[in-house]
């Protein structure tokens, strides 16, 4: 199908930054009652534009438009090659409803590869801004590069992380590993660090289908998250509190009687996640996907929270209960796809994007016949060991090099080896890093809080010295890691940013460590 050189759109939406919300059927009544902020604008895209999950020949674009009454809408959408939306290469029109929350997702396919595209979206004479996203080069590759994130709070602080790379035009891509939005109250999370308080919307804990998509309509009036999703494509993952604190597949921690049945939350939950993220849908209704880049590297993203994890070990033999053989982090079936993933892509560098710490953090390693490790992280691989055994196990049998596992989740950094057995000195060298099968980088938190920072240097100093390959350990600083992949090596970059309670651009790079070809372990650059 071929189109003309035409553009349609001569005009973008007004700015919406540090505007609120307004009551609509679709998002709720009365979005931003009580706090502070102005209502949006009917007829109108508010919330900005997104992309994400990049492939060869097609990506997802995104947007949100909101209707004066209650009635589906037509939307007339575009990509071209030029940020002036003159030379068009897709068009077509999604029609939107309140049924998904007034927002448009389109698949876009019938790209080229490796390309810098924009796109935009009409209805009438409303018009969004302009996005600009890219799809995966195929073949020989030599560079690739992202940046990782997790874990943005609205309500510790401003999302200066995403400033900073919305002004970048190096990236590939953002990986984004889950905590994109958080369920809790106004005040009700970590009250005693909340010393910038921005007000939530709605004020008490999310619940319903409303209540997660109004705290979504709220994140996505941020300006500088629309910025960060204007200028990249986003691959996501969910973690818990896109449901609620420390989700399994049947509970969560903070999900109370008198709060209804949890299908029904985690439900809700779900669909305000695919109707919010720039995600490819699938009729599972899972994330669990892989996504190539030429011959360099295989992105393969997990679900370790949601869909097969059981519940987190408790009671008095929780030590024990971690152990069990029998207990799974993300359910017997896609452990089992990790594995064919792992075993069958032919990429130099596989990638593994999940939620939770693999690395063993152990505060005190008994002989296996008194309970094994004993860890005070059971909501971390830590709490499910028998998955991690079989994960290294395979990676070992099979002799798979250059595995690089990404975590979100615990608002620290933390670079490791990934070994079966670290803390026996004939399984594993802390100084030659021999014994190693894998590496992880843990990123940072974009605002949510980590340890006060005191025990912050304390913690990081006891734990770097119980445990043998752990090579960085920082528990309070927010930022992001920069990762960035050739053909002789993977490098990961800790960025921190100044502040999170006033706007600043301002960041510093604090360490960095790479893994080499092959050698599957870590080096201090």
């Amino acid at each position: 199908m071929s189109y003309s050189r035409r553009k349609f759109i001569q005009q973008s939406s007004r700015g919406v930054a540090g505007i609120g919300l307004l009551g609509t059927s679709a998002l709720g009544v009365s979005l931003g009652a009580g706090s502070g902020h102005t209502e949006i604008e009917p007829g109108a895209f508010n919330f900005g534009v997104a992309s994400g999950d990049p492939r060869q020949d097609r990506v997802i674009i995104w947007s949100h438009f909101q209707p004066a009454g209650q009635h589906s809408t037509p939307v007339q959408w575009q990509v071209a090659l030029d940020e002036g939306m003159m030379d068009v290469v897709a068009e077509g029109i999604f029609v939107t409803t309140e049924a998904r929350g007034n927002t448009i997702k389109v698949d876009v396919s019938g790209l080229l590869p490796g390309t810098t595209y924009f796109y935009q979206f009409r209805v009438e004479q409303a018009f969004s801004e302009v996005g600009r996203t890219r799809t995966a080069p195929e073949g020989d590759i030599d560079l690739a590069r992202f940046a990782v994130i997790s874990c943005s709070s609205y309500a510790h602080g401003y999302f200066n992380v995403y400033r900073i790379l919305s002004e970048r035009d190096d990236l590939d891509g953002v990986l984004h590993l889950g905590d994109y939005i958080y369920e809790y109250g106004q005040d009700e999370y970590d009250e005693r660090s909340l010393r910038n308080e921005r007000t939530l919307t709605p004020t008490h804990e999310l619940i319903s289908l409303t209540d997660y998509r109004r705290r979504y309509a709220l994140y996505r009036l941020d300006a500088d998250l629309q910025a960060v999703h204007r200028q990249h494509p986003f691959i996501t993952v969910w973690d818990d509190h896109e449901f609620a604190n420390d989700a399994f597949q049947d509970g969560a921690e903070n999900h109370n009687e008198g709060e209804g049945e949890w299908r029904d939350r985690k439900a809700a939950a779900r669909q305000a996640y695919f109707e919010w993220m720039p995600i490819r849908e699938n009729r599972a209704g899972g994330i669990s996907r892989t996504l190539r880049y030429g011959d360099l590297l295989e992105l393969i993203m997990l679900d370790t929270r949601i869909e097969g994890r059981v519940a987190q070990p408790g009671g008095v033999d929780r030590q024990s209960e971690a152990q069990d053989f029998n207990r799974t982090l993300m359910g017997f079936e896609q452990e089992a796809w990790l594995q064919q993933q792992l075993s069958g892509t032919t990429a130099r560098w596989k990638v593994i994007g999940q939620q939770v710490m693999m690395a063993q953090r152990y505060y005190i390693k008994l002989p296996d016949l008194f309970g094994g490790g004993a860890s005070l992280w059971l909501d971390s691989w830590d709490g499910y060991a028998a998955t991690r055994d079989r994960l290294l196990g395979h990676i070992r049998d099979h002799g798979i090099d250059n595995v690089v596992v990404l975590t979100g989740d615990v608002h620290s950094s933390f670079a490791a080896d990934l070994s079966d057995n670290p803390y026996d000195a004939n399984n594993y060298d802390r100084n030659s890093g021999i014994g190693s099968l894998a590496v992880e980088f843990v990123t940072p938190s974009i605002t949510s809080p980590g340890f006060p920072p005191v025990l912050a240097e304390t913690g990081a100093a006891t734990i770097m010295a119980a445990s043998p390959h752990i090579k960085y350990a920082e528990l309070r600083q927010h930022g992001f890691i920069l990762l960035t992949l050739n053909r002789d090596e993977a490098r990961a970059d800790w960025f921190y940013v100044a502040d999170v309670l006033k706007r600043s651009t301002q960041y510093r790079l604090a360490c960095s460590f790479l893994t080499r070809d092959k050698e599957n372990r870590l080096v201090s650059v």
